[in-house]
């Protein structure tokens, strides 16, 4: 399936790190060594690949997430939370069956965003969720993909209505994802001869 370009007017980055980083308070919350090193040790879980985040380029990014709009910072937020849902969503689905090791780090990211007392506290006004946020948007490389396809198999099972178990409902799905890739395939061979030979294209279809 096609993944879904990301809205850059929504855009979360990680801010680069200080020549010497001093900040770790957020208001009046300290963010503690060790609960950072709690933060990191789960994304480096989540996604190996992820930066390392420091407590000073927290600190920069709540600034910098005070200074937008009320309504730009809550959809800044909302669109990471929204993500997560799917994620959500999709371990409680009795159709769809992740593979084991991605299900497992889907629940400890979803874990992490119901945990009231994490890295940022949730009852603190509009930062209490920026670490779930940040958290999100630096390890949905190991979940885009995956979660695109429990989309589009959640809109396949909403309008076909295919019958059946659930293995036989996702096996429908799968089979339309060959149908839809083969014609697609298809599509691209005629145009690359028509562009190839400069000749018309032919007739597929006759309607008579």
């Amino acid at each position: 399936m096609n993944l879904p370009l990301q809205d850059e007017t929504l855009a979360l980055h990680l801010p680069g790190e200080a020549a010497a980083p001093r900040r770790r308070a957020i208001g009046e919350i300290l963010l503690s060594d060790a609960a950072v090193a709690d933060f990191n040790a789960l994304l480096a879980h989540l996604q190996p690949q992820a930066p390392r985040v420091s407590a000073d380029q927290i600190v920069t990014l709540a600034r910098w997430l005070q200074a937008q709009p009320e309504t730009q910072a809550d959809a800044i937020l909302g669109e990471r939370l929204v993500r997560a849902a799917t994620l959500q969503h999709m371990l409680a689905d009795a159709d769809w069956i992740a593979e084991p090791g991605l299900a497992e780090r889907a629940r400890l990211l979803v874990d992490y965003l119901q945990r009231v007392d994490d890295l940022i506290p949730d009852d603190q006004p509009l930062f209490g969720q920026l670490d779930d946020a940040l958290l999100v948007e630096l390890s949905w490389r190991s979940f885009q993909a995956e979660a695109a396809d429990y989309r589009d198999f959640c809109r396949f099972r909403a309008e076909q209505r295919p019958r059946g178990n659930a293995a036989e409902r996702r096996l429908a799905w799968e089979n339309a994802c060959l149908a839809e890739a083969a014609l697609l395939q298809q599509r691209r061979q005629v145009r690359a001869r028509r562009y190839a030979d400069g000749g018309e294209l032919p007739e597929l279809i006759r309607i008579f």
